[in-house]
């Protein structure tokens, strides 16, 4: 009798039908966290570290500095014949640009070897040289490619893998957001219960207190990152969905210089044709191409009142030609739905719209998706540890 009494299995717990969608939720949340713990971390880091690419690449290379009123506009001879015999081992000297007040020179050749994993502008990766406008000095020398936020700007965009590397990383940016959303459904306490539910829950330890309050605070932040990211990898399907019928606009790449073989030209030959654009155009210049056989002509960049404009001077006989085009401070302004939508989405995913409080919020969400992604890992295996403990004691 008493056999039979213990054969009888005891019922199992009534779990209601919210609690039963609330399990589905954590399996798939917790799982999708042990599939991308690696692309979380790294999308995390590599996204952080590009809120301020200039400040950042200013701190790593503080060699570059230069005085306050130092005028890269005031460019003579001697600025090009020092750059040139600086970067005379790797080619002639394609392009020269020239910021604002403050900023130096920068020399660049043509493209004269691959750029690290293949990936990089057309013709290849150039050799850049820093000169001080004051001095004439050259302050720093290093490629075009293969520095600390060229990988962190690769590796966050394309994981090193050409071809196929936005792609990937656009997938990731749609699981981020399932992961971002089941995170949220799991964890959020109501609006009612949202500063109660951020307390010290003594219970869930000191790992699983601090990402629970951590993905509480920024899960918005992280969702809106994760889908502008997906965005950015796959615009033309997002576009197609924003406005149907409409093709995406492919973004060109600018300031990769002149495509084409370089004329071979005298030192004085650039400062002649910077002023023969002034000449031409009332502006200050930013930058001057060399001109190529293909072209037969220097092209220089000058920035206007009101306007920017392109001279562009033929080599030998001919007559200065300028195309001006209106300034804009940002952006140029959208023609459709869909390109204004990824506008945003851009402006929205590299911080360059709210101001220093967005800022700080993508920097900050980088470090905490890292951090959520170690986390989960550790309390999830933590858990399981101490589950097959149980069981066998």
């Amino acid at each position: 009798m008493d056999q039979a009494v213990n054969s009888i299995e005891a019922p199992k717990p009534y779990i209601s039908p919210k609690a039963r969608r609330r399990q589905i939720w954590l399996f798939v949340h917790r799982w999708l966290g042990i599939i991308l713990l690696i692309p979380m971390a790294v999308l995390g880091v590599t996204g952080s570290a590009q809120v301020w690419p200039e400040e950042t690449e200013a701190l790593l290379n503080s060699q570059r500095e230069v005085a306050a009123t130092a005028d890269p506009a005031a460019i003579t001879v001697e600025h090009v014949a020092n750059a040139r015999e600086a970067l005379a081992d790797y080619g002639p000297i394609n392009r020269i640009q020239m910021g604002g007040v403050g900023e130096p020179i920068v020399v660049s050749t043509a493209g004269y070897a691959d750029p690290p994993f293949g990936i990089g502008a057309p013709g290849g990766m150039t050799r850049q040289a820093w000169v001080d406008p004051e001095t004439a000095e050259v302050i720093d020398s290093a490629d075009s490619a293969g520095g600390f936020m060229w990988y962190m700007h690769f590796i966050h965009g394309l994981f090193l893998i050409p071809g196929i590397g936005r792609q990937i990383v656009g997938i990731m940016g749609l699981f981020l957001t399932i992961s971002g959303v089941t995170g949220l459904v799991v964890f959020w306490p109501g609006v009612k219960r949202f500063v109660a539910a951020l307390k010290w829950q003594k219970r869930d330890g000191k790992m699983l207190n601090i990402h629970r309050q951590s993905g509480v605070i920024f899960s918005i932040v992280l969702i809106i990152e994760a889908i502008t990211g997906a965005w950015i990898s796959f615009p033309t399907f997002f576009a197609a969905l924003v406005e149907p019928g409409v093709e995406q606009p492919q973004r060109g790449r600018r300031g990769f210089g002149p495509q084409g073989t370089p004329m071979e030209a005298e030192d004085a030959a650039w400062i002649i044709a910077l002023d023969m654009a002034r000449q031409a155009y009332n502006g200050r210049p930013t930058a001057i191409s060399a001109a190529t056989e293909e072209s037969g002509a220097w092209s220089v960049s000058l920035a206007g009142e009101n306007a920017n404009a392109t001279a562009s001077i033929p080599v030998g006989e001919g007559e200065v030609s300028v195309q001006e085009v209106p300034a804009f401070s940002g952006p140029p302004p959208a023609q459709t739905r869909a390109t204004a939508v990824a506008i945003w989405m851009r402006q929205a995913h590299y911080a360059t719209i709210g101001g220093i409080v967005w800022e700080v919020l993508v920097f900050l969400s980088g470090i905490v998706m890292t951090f959520l992604a170690v986390s989960g890992i550790y309390v999830w295996g933590k858990r399981e540890l101490f589950d097959k403990r149980k069981a066998r004691s």
